[in-house]
Protein backbone atom coordinates (compact mmCIF):
# COMPACT_ATOMS: atom_id res chain seq x y z
CA UNK A 1 0.00 0.00 0.00
CA UNK A 2 1.13 3.92 -0.73
CA UNK A 3 0.85 5.20 2.45
CA UNK A 4 1.17 8.74 2.73
CA UNK A 5 3.72 9.67 5.93
CA UNK A 6 1.96 11.39 9.10
CA UNK A 7 -1.63 9.00 8.58
CA UNK A 8 -0.90 5.53 7.38
CA UNK A 9 2.84 5.22 8.03
CA UNK A 10 3.77 3.55 11.70
CA UNK A 11 4.09 6.29 14.52
CA UNK A 12 7.31 7.34 15.41
CA UNK A 13 8.70 8.21 18.63
CA UNK A 14 8.65 12.12 19.17
CA UNK A 15 6.32 14.66 18.12
CA UNK A 16 5.51 18.46 18.40
CA UNK A 17 1.88 19.74 18.02
CA UNK A 18 1.68 22.94 16.60
CA UNK A 19 -1.51 25.37 16.47
CA UNK A 20 -0.93 28.79 15.12
CA UNK A 21 -3.67 31.76 14.25
CA UNK A 22 -3.16 34.00 10.96
CA UNK A 23 -3.67 37.75 12.35
CA UNK A 24 -4.43 39.04 8.65
CA UNK A 25 -6.95 37.90 5.78
CA UNK A 26 -5.36 39.18 2.84
CA UNK A 27 -5.02 36.34 0.15
CA UNK A 28 -1.75 36.82 -1.61
CA UNK A 29 0.18 37.09 1.70
CA UNK A 30 -1.29 33.82 3.01
CA UNK A 31 -0.49 31.79 -0.35
CA UNK A 32 2.99 33.15 0.44
CA UNK A 33 3.20 31.86 4.10
CA UNK A 34 2.03 28.72 3.09
CA UNK A 35 4.56 28.88 -0.39
CA UNK A 36 7.62 29.65 2.57
CA UNK A 37 6.51 26.97 4.79
CA UNK A 38 6.98 24.96 1.79
CA UNK A 39 10.07 25.55 1.04
CA UNK A 40 11.22 24.87 4.70
CA UNK A 41 9.76 21.25 4.51
CA UNK A 42 11.29 20.62 1.59
CA UNK A 43 14.36 21.75 2.62
CA UNK A 44 14.32 19.82 6.11
CA UNK A 45 13.17 16.50 4.48
CA UNK A 46 15.44 16.69 1.17
CA UNK A 47 15.56 12.72 0.56
CA UNK A 48 19.33 13.70 0.37
CA UNK A 49 19.80 15.13 3.81
CA UNK A 50 21.36 13.09 6.61
CA UNK A 51 22.44 12.68 10.35
CA UNK A 52 25.08 11.33 12.04
CA UNK A 53 23.25 10.34 15.36
CA UNK A 54 25.25 7.51 16.41
CA UNK A 55 22.05 4.45 15.54
CA UNK A 56 23.72 3.08 12.58
CA UNK A 57 27.12 1.63 11.90
CA UNK A 58 29.51 0.20 8.81
CA UNK A 59 31.64 -2.21 9.27
CA UNK A 60 34.78 -1.92 11.36
CA UNK A 61 32.16 0.19 13.80
CA UNK A 62 32.42 3.69 12.18
CA UNK A 63 29.08 5.49 12.72
CA UNK A 64 27.26 6.04 9.22
CA UNK A 65 24.78 8.57 8.64
CA UNK A 66 21.10 8.32 8.12
CA UNK A 67 18.65 9.61 6.03
CA UNK A 68 16.53 12.03 8.13
CA UNK A 69 12.97 10.92 5.77
CA UNK A 70 13.79 7.41 5.13
CA UNK A 71 15.65 6.20 8.56
CA UNK A 72 14.46 8.57 11.05
CA UNK A 73 11.09 9.26 9.59
CA UNK A 74 10.86 12.96 9.98
CA UNK A 75 7.42 14.58 8.57
CA UNK A 76 5.44 17.45 8.67
CA UNK A 77 2.06 17.44 8.38
CA UNK A 78 -0.57 20.54 7.97
CA UNK A 79 -4.25 20.85 9.01
CA UNK A 80 -6.47 23.78 8.38
CA UNK A 81 -8.95 24.20 11.46
CA UNK A 82 -12.81 25.79 10.79
CA UNK A 83 -10.92 29.31 12.06
CA UNK A 84 -9.07 29.00 8.61
CA UNK A 85 -12.15 29.55 6.54
CA UNK A 86 -14.34 31.28 8.65
CA UNK A 87 -13.06 33.29 11.43
CA UNK A 88 -12.79 33.09 15.09
CA UNK A 89 -15.85 30.99 17.00
CA UNK A 90 -17.30 34.10 18.21
CA UNK A 91 -17.80 35.73 14.88
CA UNK A 92 -19.26 32.93 13.35
CA UNK A 93 -22.79 32.49 14.90
CA UNK A 94 -24.78 29.29 15.57
CA UNK A 95 -24.31 25.95 13.81
CA UNK A 96 -26.44 23.65 12.27
CA UNK A 97 -27.25 20.76 14.50
CA UNK A 98 -25.09 17.82 12.47
CA UNK A 99 -27.38 14.40 13.97
CA UNK A 100 -24.42 11.86 15.07
CA UNK A 101 -26.40 9.02 13.81
CA UNK A 102 -26.13 7.55 10.37
CA UNK A 103 -27.23 8.21 7.93
CA UNK A 104 -29.33 11.38 8.42
CA UNK A 105 -28.39 15.68 8.60
CA UNK A 106 -27.75 18.54 6.49
CA UNK A 107 -24.63 19.69 5.64
CA UNK A 108 -25.58 22.93 4.32
CA UNK A 109 -22.56 24.22 1.84
CA UNK A 110 -20.39 27.02 3.33
CA UNK A 111 -18.36 29.38 2.06
CA UNK A 112 -15.12 30.76 2.82
CA UNK A 113 -14.93 34.94 4.61
CA UNK A 114 -11.33 35.00 4.56
CA UNK A 115 -8.19 35.00 1.92
CA UNK A 116 -10.70 34.97 -0.89
CA UNK A 117 -10.88 31.21 -1.77
CA UNK A 118 -13.08 29.62 -3.72
CA UNK A 119 -13.50 26.27 -3.05
CA UNK A 120 -16.39 25.70 -0.23
CA UNK A 121 -15.56 24.95 3.39
CA UNK A 122 -15.20 20.96 3.99
CA UNK A 123 -18.27 19.73 4.72
CA UNK A 124 -17.42 17.88 8.34
CA UNK A 125 -14.95 21.04 9.57
CA UNK A 126 -17.33 21.99 12.66
CA UNK A 127 -16.82 23.43 16.30
CA UNK A 128 -16.45 20.65 18.27
CA UNK A 129 -19.40 18.97 19.16
CA UNK A 130 -17.57 16.26 21.97
CA UNK A 131 -19.98 14.70 24.75
CA UNK A 132 -19.24 15.31 28.15
CA UNK A 133 -17.17 18.02 27.32
CA UNK A 134 -19.96 20.20 29.04
CA UNK A 135 -20.27 18.53 32.02
CA UNK A 136 -16.16 18.38 32.45
CA UNK A 137 -16.35 22.24 32.67
CA UNK A 138 -19.57 22.39 35.00
CA UNK A 139 -17.20 20.60 37.01
CA UNK A 140 -14.13 22.06 36.60
CA UNK A 141 -16.33 25.08 37.63
CA UNK A 142 -17.79 24.10 40.71
CA UNK A 143 -14.64 22.51 42.10
CA UNK A 144 -13.32 26.18 41.63
CA UNK A 145 -16.00 28.29 43.08
CA UNK A 146 -16.87 25.66 45.55
CA UNK A 147 -20.22 24.91 44.47
CA UNK A 148 -21.73 21.90 42.85
CA UNK A 149 -24.01 23.51 40.44
CA UNK A 150 -22.99 26.06 38.47
CA UNK A 151 -25.75 28.38 36.66
CA UNK A 152 -26.19 26.80 32.96
CA UNK A 153 -25.45 29.97 31.44
CA UNK A 154 -22.02 30.44 32.30
CA UNK A 155 -21.64 26.81 32.39
CA UNK A 156 -22.39 27.72 28.57
CA UNK A 157 -20.00 30.36 28.55
CA UNK A 158 -17.21 28.91 29.96
CA UNK A 159 -17.54 26.13 27.40
CA UNK A 160 -18.14 28.31 24.09
CA UNK A 161 -14.83 30.30 25.70
CA UNK A 162 -12.75 26.69 26.01
CA UNK A 163 -13.61 25.60 22.78
CA UNK A 164 -12.57 29.27 21.10
CA UNK A 165 -8.97 28.94 22.74
CA UNK A 166 -8.50 25.48 21.97
CA UNK A 167 -9.00 26.18 18.25
CA UNK A 168 -6.96 28.06 15.37
CA UNK A 169 -6.23 28.31 11.72
CA UNK A 170 -3.37 25.76 11.12
CA UNK A 171 -2.18 22.69 12.93
CA UNK A 172 0.96 21.58 12.15
CA UNK A 173 1.95 17.95 13.05
CA UNK A 174 5.72 17.20 13.44
CA UNK A 175 7.22 13.96 14.03
CA UNK A 176 10.42 11.67 13.55
CA UNK A 177 12.25 8.99 15.54
CA UNK A 178 15.01 11.44 16.55
CA UNK A 179 13.76 14.34 18.86
CA UNK A 180 16.30 16.55 17.98
CA UNK A 181 14.84 16.69 14.41
CA UNK A 182 11.68 17.29 15.34
CA UNK A 183 12.96 20.53 17.59
CA UNK A 184 14.98 21.68 14.76
CA UNK A 185 12.03 21.87 12.40
CA UNK A 186 10.39 23.38 14.46
CA UNK A 187 12.98 25.77 14.91
CA UNK A 188 13.23 26.30 11.09
CA UNK A 189 9.20 26.88 10.78
CA UNK A 190 9.54 29.68 13.69
CA UNK A 191 12.17 31.39 12.30
CA UNK A 192 11.47 31.22 8.60
CA UNK A 193 7.49 31.20 8.91
CA UNK A 194 5.88 31.93 12.53
CA UNK A 195 8.30 35.47 13.19
CA UNK A 196 8.14 36.52 9.88
CA UNK A 197 4.69 36.54 9.39
CA UNK A 198 3.63 37.40 13.06
CA UNK A 199 1.54 34.39 13.72
CA UNK A 200 0.32 33.76 17.34
CA UNK A 201 1.18 30.69 18.44
CA UNK A 202 -2.05 29.26 20.34
CA UNK A 203 -0.16 26.24 21.54
CA UNK A 204 3.15 23.96 21.13
CA UNK A 205 2.86 20.69 22.62
CA UNK A 206 5.72 18.27 22.69
CA UNK A 207 4.44 14.21 23.05
CA UNK A 208 6.51 10.92 22.61
CA UNK A 209 5.88 7.59 22.70
CA UNK A 210 7.29 5.15 25.35
CA UNK A 211 9.07 2.61 23.23
CA UNK A 212 6.66 -0.39 25.06
CA UNK A 213 3.70 0.52 23.11
CA UNK A 214 2.11 1.40 26.10
CA UNK A 215 0.37 5.01 27.50
CA UNK A 216 0.59 6.24 30.99
CA UNK A 217 -2.30 4.10 32.70
CA UNK A 218 0.50 1.00 31.55
CA UNK A 219 -1.47 -0.89 29.33
CA UNK A 220 -0.76 -1.12 25.86
CA UNK A 221 -2.47 2.17 23.66
CA UNK A 222 -3.79 0.14 20.34
CA UNK A 223 -3.26 2.24 17.07
CA UNK A 224 -6.04 1.17 15.27
CA UNK A 225 -8.56 -1.36 15.02
CA UNK A 226 -7.60 -0.88 10.60
CA UNK A 227 -4.40 -2.08 10.81
CA UNK A 228 -5.39 -5.21 9.14
CA UNK A 229 -7.07 -3.79 6.87
CA UNK A 230 -4.75 -1.26 5.70
CA UNK A 231 -2.34 -4.50 4.68
CA UNK A 232 -4.41 -6.63 3.68
CA UNK A 233 -7.82 -4.56 1.97
CA UNK A 234 -6.50 -0.82 0.98
CA UNK A 235 -9.13 0.45 -0.80
CA UNK A 236 -11.67 -0.73 2.16
CA UNK A 237 -9.35 1.06 4.32
CA UNK A 238 -8.71 4.23 2.08
CA UNK A 239 -12.68 4.58 1.84
CA UNK A 240 -13.14 4.69 5.70
CA UNK A 241 -10.43 7.61 6.08
CA UNK A 242 -9.87 9.22 2.79
CA UNK A 243 -12.43 11.82 0.75
CA UNK A 244 -13.97 11.15 -1.28
CA UNK A 245 -16.96 10.70 0.99
CA UNK A 246 -19.44 8.83 0.51
CA UNK A 247 -17.64 6.09 -0.78
CA UNK A 248 -19.82 4.64 -1.07
CA UNK A 249 -22.98 6.59 -0.25
CA UNK A 250 -25.00 5.73 3.04
CA UNK A 251 -28.69 4.53 2.90
CA UNK A 252 -30.77 7.75 2.63
CA UNK A 253 -27.63 10.02 1.72
CA UNK A 254 -27.33 11.54 -1.71
CA UNK A 255 -23.91 10.71 -3.85
CA UNK A 256 -24.18 14.59 -4.46
CA UNK A 257 -24.00 15.92 -0.74
CA UNK A 258 -19.99 15.60 -0.66
CA UNK A 259 -16.98 17.87 -0.21
CA UNK A 260 -15.76 19.18 -4.08
CA UNK A 261 -13.78 16.65 -5.98
CA UNK A 262 -10.80 18.74 -5.41
CA UNK A 263 -10.65 18.11 -1.71
CA UNK A 264 -10.33 13.57 -2.54
CA UNK A 265 -7.36 12.24 -1.11
CA UNK A 266 -7.69 14.63 1.67
CA UNK A 267 -8.92 13.64 5.41
CA UNK A 268 -9.90 15.01 8.67
CA UNK A 269 -7.91 15.13 12.08
CA UNK A 270 -9.44 15.15 15.52
CA UNK A 271 -7.01 16.24 18.04
CA UNK A 272 -8.01 16.21 21.87
CA UNK A 273 -5.47 16.72 24.30
CA UNK A 274 -6.68 14.36 27.37
CA UNK A 275 -5.11 14.17 31.19
CA UNK A 276 -4.62 11.21 33.21
CA UNK A 277 -5.61 10.93 36.90
CA UNK A 278 -3.03 8.05 37.50
CA UNK A 279 -3.21 8.39 41.26
CA UNK A 280 -7.23 7.41 40.69
CA UNK A 281 -6.90 4.60 37.67
CA UNK A 282 -3.75 3.23 39.97
CA UNK A 283 -5.08 3.26 43.40
CA UNK A 284 -6.22 0.08 45.29
CA UNK A 285 -9.91 1.19 45.95
CA UNK A 286 -10.77 1.60 42.17
CA UNK A 287 -13.89 -0.82 41.48
CA UNK A 288 -16.04 -1.33 38.68
CA UNK A 289 -18.95 -2.77 38.65
CA UNK A 290 -20.18 -5.35 35.65
CA UNK A 291 -23.20 -5.56 34.42
CA UNK A 292 -23.59 -9.18 35.87
CA UNK A 293 -23.49 -7.01 38.80
CA UNK A 294 -20.26 -8.34 39.84
CA UNK A 295 -17.72 -5.80 41.00
CA UNK A 296 -14.08 -5.87 41.03
CA UNK A 297 -11.06 -3.99 42.97
CA UNK A 298 -7.84 -3.19 42.34
CA UNK A 299 -5.90 -4.47 38.80
CA UNK A 300 -8.74 -6.50 38.50
CA UNK A 301 -11.07 -3.84 38.13
CA UNK A 302 -8.59 -2.18 35.87
CA UNK A 303 -7.88 -5.15 33.64
CA UNK A 304 -12.35 -5.44 33.16
CA UNK A 305 -12.49 -1.33 32.84
CA UNK A 306 -10.16 -1.97 29.73
CA UNK A 307 -10.92 -4.88 28.33
CA UNK A 308 -7.17 -6.12 27.80
CA UNK A 309 -4.66 -8.02 30.15
CA UNK A 310 -2.01 -5.54 31.39
CA UNK A 311 1.26 -7.54 30.56
CA UNK A 312 0.25 -8.99 27.30
CA UNK A 313 -2.17 -6.53 26.19
CA UNK A 314 -4.63 -9.66 24.85
CA UNK A 315 -8.32 -9.13 24.92
CA UNK A 316 -10.12 -10.68 28.29
CA UNK A 317 -13.05 -12.69 27.52
CA UNK A 318 -15.91 -11.25 29.51
CA UNK A 319 -17.43 -14.91 30.97
CA UNK A 320 -14.12 -16.90 31.38
CA UNK A 321 -11.42 -14.70 32.12
CA UNK A 322 -9.73 -16.29 29.35
CA UNK A 323 -6.94 -14.47 27.48
CA UNK A 324 -8.07 -14.59 23.61
CA UNK A 325 -5.97 -14.43 20.84
CA UNK A 326 -6.06 -11.74 17.93
CA UNK A 327 -8.37 -12.53 15.54
CA UNK A 328 -7.97 -10.27 11.92
CA UNK A 329 -9.79 -7.00 12.06
CA UNK A 330 -9.38 -6.91 16.08
CA UNK A 331 -12.97 -9.22 15.98
CA UNK A 332 -11.57 -10.67 19.46
CA UNK A 333 -12.73 -7.52 21.18
CA UNK A 334 -16.80 -8.39 20.73
CA UNK A 335 -15.69 -10.94 23.66
CA UNK A 336 -14.72 -8.53 26.05
CA UNK A 337 -16.05 -7.33 28.84
CA UNK A 338 -19.66 -5.65 27.86
CA UNK A 339 -18.94 -1.92 29.59
CA UNK A 340 -14.69 -2.12 28.64
CA UNK A 341 -12.85 0.52 26.78
CA UNK A 342 -12.32 -1.35 24.08
CA UNK A 343 -15.68 -2.35 23.02
CA UNK A 344 -17.43 0.95 23.60
CA UNK A 345 -15.27 2.11 21.36
CA UNK A 346 -15.78 -0.37 19.17
CA UNK A 347 -19.60 -0.46 19.71
CA UNK A 348 -19.75 -4.41 18.98
CA UNK A 349 -21.98 -6.70 16.93
CA UNK A 350 -24.50 -4.98 14.52
CA UNK A 351 -27.88 -4.39 16.60
CA UNK A 352 -30.91 -2.18 17.20
CA UNK A 353 -30.34 0.74 18.37
CA UNK A 354 -32.98 2.46 20.33
CA UNK A 355 -34.13 6.41 20.36
CA UNK A 356 -33.93 8.66 21.01
CA UNK A 357 -30.31 8.48 19.04
CA UNK A 358 -31.01 11.73 16.98
CA UNK A 359 -31.97 11.74 14.53
CA UNK A 360 -34.63 8.73 15.61
CA UNK A 361 -37.63 9.58 18.08
CA UNK A 362 -37.73 7.85 21.02
CA UNK A 363 -38.67 3.79 20.62
CA UNK A 364 -37.35 3.92 16.90
CA UNK A 365 -34.97 1.39 15.92
CA UNK A 366 -32.43 1.47 13.08
CA UNK A 367 -29.62 -0.65 12.15
CA UNK A 368 -26.50 0.03 10.56
CA UNK A 369 -23.20 -1.32 10.00
CA UNK A 370 -20.51 -1.50 13.03
CA UNK A 371 -17.98 -1.60 10.78
CA UNK A 372 -18.53 1.58 8.79
CA UNK A 373 -18.04 3.26 12.79
CA UNK A 374 -14.04 3.64 11.69
CA UNK A 375 -11.30 5.81 12.31
CA UNK A 376 -6.95 5.53 11.99
CA UNK A 377 -5.73 6.85 15.83
CA UNK A 378 -2.29 8.03 16.19
CA UNK A 379 -1.22 10.62 18.64
CA UNK A 380 1.32 9.98 21.83
CA UNK A 381 1.94 10.43 25.27
CA UNK A 382 2.95 14.05 27.33
CA UNK A 383 4.07 15.01 30.50
CA UNK A 384 3.50 19.00 31.54
CA UNK A 385 5.45 20.02 34.58
CA UNK A 386 3.74 23.11 36.92
CA UNK A 387 6.53 25.62 36.99
CA UNK A 388 5.32 27.10 40.31
CA UNK A 389 3.97 23.84 41.98
CA UNK A 390 6.57 21.28 40.48
CA UNK A 391 3.10 18.59 39.95
CA UNK A 392 2.92 17.00 36.83
CA UNK A 393 0.18 16.37 34.65
CA UNK A 394 -0.09 13.29 32.45
CA UNK A 395 -2.24 12.21 29.46
CA UNK A 396 -2.52 11.74 25.96
CA UNK A 397 -2.47 13.60 22.83
CA UNK A 398 -5.56 11.78 20.69
CA UNK A 399 -5.11 12.30 16.99
CA UNK A 400 -7.19 10.74 14.42
CA UNK A 401 -8.00 10.79 11.17
CA UNK A 402 -11.23 9.64 9.36
CA UNK A 403 -13.68 11.05 6.28
CA UNK A 404 -16.83 12.10 8.22
CA UNK A 405 -16.20 13.15 11.77
CA UNK A 406 -19.53 13.60 12.77
CA UNK A 407 -21.30 10.44 11.27
CA UNK A 408 -18.31 7.69 11.03
CA UNK A 409 -15.64 9.17 12.65
CA UNK A 410 -15.02 10.26 16.32
CA UNK A 411 -17.94 12.20 17.19
CA UNK A 412 -20.28 8.99 16.91
CA UNK A 413 -17.66 6.85 18.80
CA UNK A 414 -17.53 9.89 21.66
CA UNK A 415 -20.98 10.88 21.58
CA UNK A 416 -23.37 7.41 20.87
CA UNK A 417 -20.97 4.89 22.12
CA UNK A 418 -18.41 6.28 25.12
CA UNK A 419 -19.96 8.73 26.52
CA UNK A 420 -23.27 7.80 26.36
CA UNK A 421 -24.51 5.84 29.64
CA UNK A 422 -28.09 4.39 27.64
CA UNK A 423 -25.52 2.28 25.37
CA UNK A 424 -24.25 -0.87 26.94
CA UNK A 425 -25.58 0.32 30.36
CA UNK A 426 -23.08 2.84 31.53
CA UNK A 427 -20.65 5.76 30.36
CA UNK A 428 -17.04 4.04 29.32
CA UNK A 429 -14.80 3.49 32.48
CA UNK A 430 -12.30 5.50 31.44
CA UNK A 431 -14.44 8.75 30.82
CA UNK A 432 -16.93 8.47 33.41
CA UNK A 433 -16.73 11.93 34.95
CA UNK A 434 -17.29 10.98 38.40
CA UNK A 435 -14.67 8.47 38.65
CA UNK A 436 -12.29 11.35 36.91
CA UNK A 437 -10.06 9.33 35.09
CA UNK A 438 -9.81 10.90 31.52
CA UNK A 439 -10.35 14.60 31.55
CA UNK A 440 -10.06 16.89 28.09
CA UNK A 441 -8.25 20.15 28.27
CA UNK A 442 -8.61 20.98 24.81
CA UNK A 443 -9.84 19.85 21.47
CA UNK A 444 -10.01 21.25 17.63
CA UNK A 445 -11.00 19.71 14.55
CA UNK A 446 -9.11 20.67 10.61
CA UNK A 447 -9.28 19.03 7.64
CA UNK A 448 -5.51 18.00 5.64
CA UNK A 449 -6.29 18.31 2.10
CA UNK A 450 -4.54 16.17 -0.38
CA UNK A 451 -1.04 15.65 -1.04
CA UNK A 452 0.21 18.97 -2.83
CA UNK A 453 1.82 20.06 -5.79
CA UNK A 454 3.03 23.61 -4.47
CA UNK A 455 1.94 24.06 -0.99
CA UNK A 456 -0.06 22.71 2.17
CA UNK A 457 -3.31 23.85 1.00
CA UNK A 458 -2.74 25.12 -2.45
CA UNK A 459 -6.42 22.95 -3.51
CA UNK A 460 -8.42 25.96 -1.81
CA UNK A 461 -6.85 28.89 -3.66
CA UNK A 462 -6.90 26.98 -7.39
CA UNK A 463 -9.81 29.73 -7.88
CA UNK A 464 -10.66 32.87 -6.32
CA UNK A 465 -13.94 33.85 -4.49
CA UNK A 466 -17.03 35.93 -5.18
Amino acid sequence: MNKRPGIDTDIPTFFRLAKLNIPFDDRDRCIQLLRDLEMVRRTALSPERTIDDGGAFQEGGHVAPRRVVADLRLNLLVGFGLRFFLGALEQRGDEEVIPNFPPGGVFKRRLPTRFGIGEPVPRYLRRMNAAGDREWIAKRMGRDLKTLLPADTKVDAALTSWLSKSESDLFLYLESNNEFLVMDLWEQIYTGVVAPYGLQLVALHASMNRGDGRDHTGWFDGVSNLQDMMERDPERYRQHIYLPHPAPAFPGESVLERDPPAYDGGTYLVHRKYAQNLERWHSKDFTRREADGVTYTGEHARIMAIGRDRETGRVVHRRTGALLDHEYDSAETMLAPMRSHILKARGGSPAPFVGPFPPLKPGETHVFHIQDIRIRRRGGNFVDTDTTTGKSTHGLHFICFQNNIQQTGFEFINNVWLLNPAFRGGTDPLFDIEKGIVEPLEGCYYFVPPEHRDFPGDVFFAKEGP
